[in-house]
């Protein structure tokens, strides 16, 4: 397994260097405005860069995953959607046609929705019924958009996508879900790159950024394998566990939601008022932020792991 994931870490980052090339003559770029400070056209292909890297994973290696064609089919969507709405700025209602729509055709056609809280309530199992359907795809839509929102300084994304698919490897691993934990581990190996080159890490004229190819891909994956680990007969995690795994996305995204709409502005409207807005404005510098956001994300993930038993 380890030498398979290093060679889709190799395989995302050559793809990588690839694709920035690439991006500039057709306008797949990030411009400088009055919400992002940064200089200069930064290309935006660490969302194509992942999921190539997820592609060659499942060309060279064994373990496999249910339904994965039907996985590669419904994040390919949205990646495309995403680089089109990277590129065009395509509206939110076709964004979230297209979210409840991969919703729809993973719960029918792979099986995978959230019928089950657990046993959250003592001895009694929580069971949704045909409630559990509207459930997922509120959960399908939650996580796509609190990977996206997240999404502000360097390395941000990154980082908090690896705490999330680490700390769900680790669970899947310890609880016998090897070709699940395998899929975990091969998400982060192809988004290292994109974070080496995101920090600046291999020379600051390589910088790229995510893009909502990217983060809505990172969202839709994160919520695929916790349904996979925390549905049918043997989950191997409890469902609630999730909302530890996740924890930072989330509460970022329910925090910035509540604030929009009481000031009586659309909850997809852009501003400044993010968790790593607020540290920043507290004195710290965009690296630090970065890091003291990743550990706190670290330390929920590592609390939601211990409580998993």
């Amino acid at each position: 397994m380890s030498t398979e994931i290093l060679f889709v870490f190799l395989f995302s980052l050559a793809f990588l260097f690839v694709a920035r090339k690439a991006a500039k003559p057709i306008g797949l770029v990030d411009k400088p405005n009055y919400r992002k400070r940064h200089q200069g056209l930064i290309p935006l292909v660490g969302g194509i860069s992942v999921y190539a890297g997820l592609c060659f994973a499942f060309l060279i290696s064994d373990q496999t995953i249910a339904h994965s064609k039907l996985y590669l089919a419904c994040a390919g969507l949205l990646v495309f959607v995403g680089v089109l709405d990277d590129r065009f700025d395509i509206s939110v209602k076709i964004r979230a046609f297209v979210q409840a729509l991969v919703g729809v055709v993973m719960m029918v056609f792979a099986g995978l929705y959230l019928h089950s809280f657990g046993y959250i309530l003592g001895g009694w199992e929580m069971q949704l019924g045909p409630f559990g359907y509207l459930v997922t795809l509120f959960a399908v839509w939650a996580a796509i958009n609190a990977f996206n929102m997240v999404d502000g300084i360097d390395g941000l994304l990154g980082g908090l996508s690896c705490v999330s698919f680490g700390a769900l490897g680790v669970l899947l691993y310890l609880n016998g879900h090897s070709e699940l934990a395998y899929w975990c581990f091969a998400m982060i190996a192809a988004i290292v790159p994109y974070i080496l080159l995101n920090l600046g890490i291999l020379g600051r004229r390589y910088k790229v950024f995510m893009g909502d190819a990217g983060s809505t891909l990172i969202g839709f994956t994160a919520i695929w394998l916790l349904l996979q680990g925390s549905q049918g007969q043997t989950p191997a995690i409890r469902p609630v566990t999730a909302l530890w795994i996740i924890a930072i996305p989330l509460m970022d995204m329910i925090a910035i939601m509540y604030r929009r709409l009481r000031k009586g502005m659309s909850p997809f409207s852009p501003d400044r008022q993010h968790i790593h807005h607020l540290i920043m404005r507290a004195g710290f510098t965009p690296r630090q932020a970065f890091v003291l956001i990743t550990l706190a994300a670290a330390l929920l993930a590592a609390v939601g792991v211990l409580a998993n038993g």
